[in-house]
């Protein structure tokens, strides 16, 4: 067929519910898929495929119920055998709790920039919900190796700043930020992680997906629930004040975010997620994911190399003090002792007010 540049719109969406369960924690979330070019799925390779270099498009939108748009995806694949399925699906997670029904529709940006047009919008009850099963891929033999983790290590969000790179990176000298270095007893700040034994004992990796949730107890989030970096999770007082914020335009259009990599992990496992708190939230309160909405704002899947900030444009409707929290994680990390690798994730707060 003759090769083209252009970006191909997805059409033909339907959608239908699935969960995800790890242990007594079931997520819920509505299974994407869509036509892009030749690709409709299945076993065999589309004639427009190009060795996974397909013209498809990499930045979508998701929009609810008739709604503004819910979730911004970046989505990437491998370009081994069976990768033309990834480029053509997505999981909305809408976690542990839902509505009865759901209306969906996406669209892509193309090569000029501008929008797609929506795709059809899809209905789907939320009853009779399914198991989520991955997308058919074979893993390539490199695939475990790309997972390695090279030093120094992983990560945090650079703009607007994380707590961590705040406190521990650059000595910010407001007083939360002293007193949390004081706490901390982790000077590491790309790598708020869940302790290792708490890995080992309950592994996030689930086989088809990382599963952090059940980690978070409380106020722990900005803490990765490791008390190496017990500092981090400080809530406003009056003794230590508010954490320093990163002000953002409440009227713009798109907000864009950075990660400052230290080992930037691209494989078919390793994901963002972005999340934002609840209107209302109060940061005398600390920070539970109870605090945050549940499906995440934006999403990137597999990664680049290439690609080191991301633009969303779920957030127009904020207003206030927020706390935007980024979980970045995969297959990896320590030895599970049974041969394979526990799975891992990286965590990361930063502390905004949209005027």
């Amino acid at each position: 067929m003759p090769k083209t540049d252009a970006i191909m719109p997805p059409r033909d969406l339907t959608a239908r519910p699935v969960h995800r369960t790890d242990d007594a924690l079931t997520l819920h979330g509505i299974q994407l898929e869509w036509t892009v070019g030749h690709n409709s799925g299945g076993s065999s390779e589309p004639p427009d495929w190009n060795n996974g270099h397909a013209p498809y498009p990499h930045h979508y939108e998701v929009w609810l119920n008739g709604g503004d748009i819910k979730q911004t995806v970046d989505l990437y694949w491998v370009t081994w055998w069976g990768g033309w399925n990834m480029a053509r699906t997505h999981w909305v997670c809408l976690g542990t709790e839902t509505g009865a029904e759901y209306r969906v529709k996406i669209r892509a940006k193309l090569s000029d920039g501008s929008w797609s047009d929506f795709t059809n919008e899809a209905g789907v009850r939320i009853d009779g919900s399914q198991h989520y099963e991955p997308p058919g891929i074979r893993p390539a033999p490199q695939a475990q190796a790309a997972a390695a983790q090279p030093a120094p290590r992983h990560g945090s969000i650079d703009q607007p700043p994380s707590r961590a790179v705040r406190a521990i990176r650059d000595n910010d000298p407001a007083p939360i930020c002293v007193a949390a270095r004081a706490l901390n007893t982790s000077t590491t700040w790309q790598e708020v992680v869940p302790p290792a034994p708490a890995l080992i004992a309950d592994p996030p990796w689930n086989g088809s997906y990382l599963e952090y949730r059940k980690f978070f107890k409380n106020t722990n989030v900005a803490s990765g629930a490791n008390p190496a970096f017990a500092g981090l999770d400080l809530a406003a007082d009056a003794s230590h004040g508010d954490w320093p914020v990163t002000t953002l335009d409440g009227s713009a259009a798109e907000h864009t975010f950075s990660y400052d990599y230290m080992a930037h992990h691209v494989d078919g496992t390793w994901t963002h997620q972005w999340f934002i708190t609840r209107n209302g939230w109060d940061p005398e309160d600390g920070l539970s994911f109870d605090d945050l909405e549940p499906v995440p704002f934006m999403v990137e899947i597999h990664g680049d190399t290439a690609v080191t900030s991301y633009t969303t444009e779920a957030l127009t409707r904020k207003r206030g003090r927020h706390a935007i929290v980024d979980i970045w994680g995969g297959h990896g990390g320590p030895d599970d002792g049974h041969g394979s690798k526990t799975g891992e994730f990286f965590v990361s707060v930063s502390d905004v007010l949209f005027t």
